[in-house]
């Protein structure tokens, strides 16, 4: 199927039964499985990363404004495209908002934003962006500005900057609490005794065993510094679901 045409509602439709042609019925059980999404073909990720590079080269605007499928892949790869592009970051900031409502489940999230490197080359725009997203009401969006600040901004610039606005999210959201344990347990990686000033105030028992358990199974520490983390570790006053 030619993906640089025009798109119309009937092409959009060849499109959605052209999808089902790469189904992987192991890879979407697997898939399925750890997205809790079960709205799904089943195709793997490189495949949908090619598929929006050819959609790329070609009237994208049309297919993002017809692309209504709640299917998982027509959403990925709607996603994909925007990493794609070299645009205005305003305009890339409007897209984001309007794809963030259309997403269900965190790879949609965590898989954006690893293709947004537009992100290196506007840190100050990007930044004020990933901040407006952690204020948001949708926990998708939230867990979006987070794992943005996780993939951007952990270095000498913006490191004091990230660690602040993420130690005061306050959710009980799952995902939202796992993408702050993600992202500080990696700051922690690279920027120890910072971090544990950040580490040591947060009020979230979940959030901060959680942190402590994500740095307790990296290999980038020696298992004396192992035994110390985990000695830190808090009883939390009720056991969460999910955990």
């Amino acid at each position: 199927m030619n993906l640089t045409l025009d798109w119309t509602e009937e092409r959009y439709q060849e499109f959605l039964t052209y999808l089902k042609t790469f189904q992987d019925l192991p890879y979407h059980d697997f898939h399925s499985k750890i997205t809790e999404c079960e709205n799904m073909i089943g195709i793997k990720t490189s495949i949908l990363k090619q598929i929006a590079k050819e959609i790329s080269k070609g009237s994208y605007q049309e297919f993002i404004k017809i692309n209504n499928s709640d299917l998982y892949e027509p959403i990925m790869i709607e996603g994909f495209i925007y990493g794609n592009l070299k645009i205005n970051f305003e305009v890339l900031e409007n897209y984001l908002d309007k794809y963030l409502k259309k997403v269900n489940n965190w790879a949609h999230v965590d898989l954006l934003v690893t293709s947004l490197k537009q992100f290196k080359k506007n840190q100050e725009v990007g930044f004020k962006y990933a901040k407006k997203l952690i204020h948001s009401k949708n926990n998708w969006s939230i867990r979006c500005g987070i794992v943005i600040l996780l993939s951007y901004y952990l270095h000498d610039n913006y490191i004091d900057k990230t660690l602040e606005i993420v130690s005061k999210i306050k959710s009980n959201d799952y995902y939202v609490q796992m993408a702050i344990a993600w992202l500080i347990s990696t700051s922690y990686i690279k920027y120890k005794e910072t971090t544990l000033l950040y580490l040591v105030n947060l009020q979230d028992n979940f959030v901060y065993n959680k942190t402590l358990s994500k740095i307790a199974d990296s290999r980038r520490i020696s298992i004396e510094e192992k035994k110390f983390i985990r000695s830190l570790k808090r009883k939390e006053e009720k056991e969460k679901i999910g955990s």
